[in-house]
């Protein structure tokens, strides 16, 4: 195990975990209960050393420690020994005497984590519990934001009850290994809710498998008066895995009642596209303005597992119990974030057009189509805006809104934007054929311009071939030949039976397309150069005159 211990040295960090205490410590010295006198306050100040908030440590308003012998009503919730308010700067309650859970050798090691040896009635576990002021905050967000606007939640699942602050549980795990399979154990659960007045973390661990169902059936009887799960990728993974450690203990609770509210799907449709990743950590520190400092990340966690259960020794579990704790109010402070979106109270001023789009799409699917309108259109004027100063949009971009209003029926927005997206492909690049291919859709079914259809079908022919010969053939791009080439073929038999010319209006077909940006000459097409034997593919100028007639 030496050989472990030093591969996670670098993550570990030990020398701050032993850094000097933090402000306070005298306070809470005199806080200690007996039993904590006998054996010596927690080395270091525990994880309280690393706030999770700056701003919510320096006004006082961190997490407030729980006693490691305070009287647990069996079966029940927490019973707390500070008041209602929850403030860290409230003196205790007296303590209890004598609890025997400071009996068991391993007592002391594990109040230097500010977690107790928790006896239940199916058995004993390690439980850590920290609260937190209602005024906290984790990051930008107060812990009671959520309570403004929580009804909004209700849009996740909305035939269902209402949603409540306090009928919320925040779930996550952390676990063996990656699958969902039997040999998957959860041996750390988290859970966060909202009680009197204050943000509860409960942290349940196992010391070894045998203490797996009393962990479980502790979970059973806490999770009765909730109705509703919220978790980050809870849905196809921490939730599945607690079903399955539920089921080999050959227990059934009923669990399936909880509606799951799994925020890693609006994350997606959110900042999937503007942000590299949208893991818990990333999301959190873009939107929610919070970062972590020498957090260790989830994937150590069971190598960390690993260790504890070869040497025993509960120091090496200090960062899994803390970035646990994050994880869970995390989940609260981005529950606030999406009811303000939801509640349109979320400021949009420094929001990229393209950030607008993806916020009003996922709010069309929320069913909210008022603001969904009114936040694509703000996105659109700003799309503008950039047209005017003469900044170029990502093609995506514009393809998405054009998408976007010929749904919705304003046709003449989305031919201005696919014009736009082949002006400002310019002469050095090839439009998306999509511009092309929606435009000739348009004149050809829209306007009945049988021939300026048929130039455009042309043209994006003649993109996709010179793509051709830049990237690997594929059958994809095979079918899309195809299907143009059936286009053209349609449109020639048209504009036959109307006895025009089929080559007749070209000159009006490139009319018809808005000009280019002045001082950008048109690239050279094979259509205009005089007829003849063609030179072979090696003598062309440059590889865009090469000729792109088909083979």
């Amino acid at each position: 195990m030496s050989g472990l211990r030093d591969r996670l040295a670098r993550h570990l960090k030990p020398g701050k975990a032993a850094a000097a205490p933090e402000a306070g410590a005298e306070q809470r010295q005199a806080e200690l209960t007996p039993e904590q006198e006998q054996h010596g306050p927690a080395e270091g100040g525990g994880p309280a050393a690393c706030p999770l908030s700056e701003s919510a440590a320096g006004a006082g308003g961190g997490p407030a420690r729980e006693p490691a012998a305070a009287p647990i009503a069996e079966g029940g919730a927490p019973a707390d020994a500070r008041s209602g308010s929850g403030q860290a700067d409230e003196p205790a309650a007296p303590a209890a005497p004598a609890a025997p859970a400071l009996a068991h050798p391993e007592a002391a090691a594990w109040a230097k984590l500010d977690a107790e040896l928790y006896e239940f009635s199916a058995g004993s576990f390690v439980r850590r519990v920290r609260t937190y002021p209602m005024d906290a905050y984790h990051g930008r967000y107060r812990l009671d934001a959520l309570h403004e606007h929580v009804r909004e939640l209700e849009a996740f699942h909305p035939e269902a009850e209402p949603v409540h602050a306090e009928g919320l549980l925040f779930f996550d795990t952390e676990t063996t290994g990656l699958g969902v399979g039997a040999g998957n154990v959860a041996f750390l659960v988290g859970i966060g809710y909202y009680e009197a007045g204050r943000f509860v973390v409960e942290q349940l661990f196992i010391r070894h498998p045998a203490e797996e169902r009393a962990m479980l059936a502790y979970l059973e009887e806490k999770m009765k008066r909730f109705t509703h799960v919220v978790s980050y990728n809870g849905r196809t993974f921490d939730w599945p895995i607690l079903q399955n450690r539920f089921i080999l203990n050959r227990m059934r609770p009923d669990i399936d009642r909880l509606l799951h509210l799994d925020l890693l799907h609006p994350s997606r449709s959110l900042w999937k596209h503007s942000m590299p990743s949208v893991r818990l950590g990333k999301v959190e520190e873009a939107q929610l303005g919070y970062a972590r400092e020498d957090d260790v990340s989830g994937a150590f966690a069971p190598e960390l597992y690993v260790l504890y259960l070869a040497e025993g020794k509960t120091d090496v579990l200090r960062g899994v119990f803390v970035h646990n704790e994050r994880d869970i109010v995390s989940l609260a402070a981005l529950s606030a974030l999406i009811t303000r979106y939801l509640a349109d109270e979320e400021p949009l001023e420094p929001k990229s057009p393209g950030d607008l789009f993806r916020l009003g799409q996922w709010l069309l699917k929320m069913n909210r189509l008022a603001s969904a309108e009114k936040i694509l259109e703000l996105g659109f004027s700003r799309l503008q805006e950039q047209g005017e100063e003469g900044r170029a949009v990502s093609g995506d971009l514009l393809l998405r809104y054009a998408a976007y209003y010929k749904k919705a029926g304003v046709r003449d927005r989305a031919v201005e934007l696919w014009n736009r997206l082949i002006r400002q492909a310019g002469p050095a690049a090839a439009a998306p054929v999509e511009a092309y291919i929606e435009l000739a859709m348009h004149y050809e079914h829209g306007c009945k311009d049988y021939a300026l259809a048929l130039e455009l079908s042309r043209e994006a022919l003649d993109v996709l071939r010179q793509r051709r010969r830049l990237l690997r053939r594929s059958e994809k791009a095979a079918d899309e030949e195809r299907r143009i080439a059936h286009r053209i073929d349609r449109l020639q038999r048209k504009l036959r039976d109307c006895g025009k010319s089929v080559s007749g209006r070209k000159a009006s077909a490139k009319a018809a397309i808005p000009s280019k940006p002045p001082g950008q000459a048109r690239p050279t097409k094979a259509s205009t150069k005089p007829s003849g034997k063609p030179r072979p593919a090696y003598a062309a100028d440059s590889l865009f005159d090469v000729a792109r007639n088909p083979g």
